[in-house]
């Protein structure tokens, strides 16, 4: 580069998709299409690991939510829950694209449907919950009311209300803390 010249655009990103972890996410993303869930675990560990010594937010995220994809597949879901928790974090600290919201969203809505899968096959639940049901119960967890809980998804009072109904009528239990205690218990959350 000439002295007093400017590092052009193009030659940031090429610095950025140069970082080990992002070179470890693709391999691991090749593997995962393969069908070597293990192999692309031991890939994506190490990747998440490169991403932490060296920062890049999208690159982390990116890891710790294919990282978290990896581990539902090999059957982990505490390892997979963790990932996920990871990458929460990663979007809760740095603004992340609407895209990257919507996969994260979607990884958490799968394991909560994976978990719900299970609990109807040992029967521990007569009904699978919905995909609202899902996203009701993990409202649960937080301080927000019946109203807010509606308000962020787009509903009514009456209607979230109708959703707890449900939600308690095939969880088995009488309370919103009985109800996130058994969606923790079941996996689904």
């Amino acid at each position: 580069m000439h002295p007093g010249k400017q590092p052009s655009h193009r030659a940031g990103q090429r610095r950025e998709a140069s970082t080990p972890g992002l070179a470890a996410l693709r391999i691991a993303g090749g593997r995962l299409q393969n069908g070597d869930v293990e192999g692309a675990a031991v890939l994506l560990r190490r990747a998440v690991a490169l991403a932490e010594l060296h920062p890049r937010p999208t690159t982390l995220f990116l890891g710790l939510l294919y990282l978290a994809d990896a581990e539902l597949g090999r059957g982990d879901r505490p390892a997979a829950r963790a990932a996920l928790a990871g990458a929460r974090e990663v979007v809760e600290e740095e603004p992340v694209s609407t895209y990257a919201q919507r996969r994260l969203e979607e990884s958490e809505a799968r394991m909560g449907r994976a978990g719900a899968r299970t609990a109807v096959r040992s029967g521990v639940l007569a009904e699978e919950l919905t995909d609202r049901e899902l996203s009701i119960l993990r409202a649960l967890q937080g301080p927000a009311t019946q109203r807010e809980i509606g308000a962020a998804m787009f509903l009514s009072i009456n209607t979230v209300k109708a959703y707890n109904k449900s939600l308690y009528r095939k969880l088995g239990v009488a309370s919103r803390h009985d109800a996130v205690a058994a969606g923790r218990e079941l996996g689904l959350i």
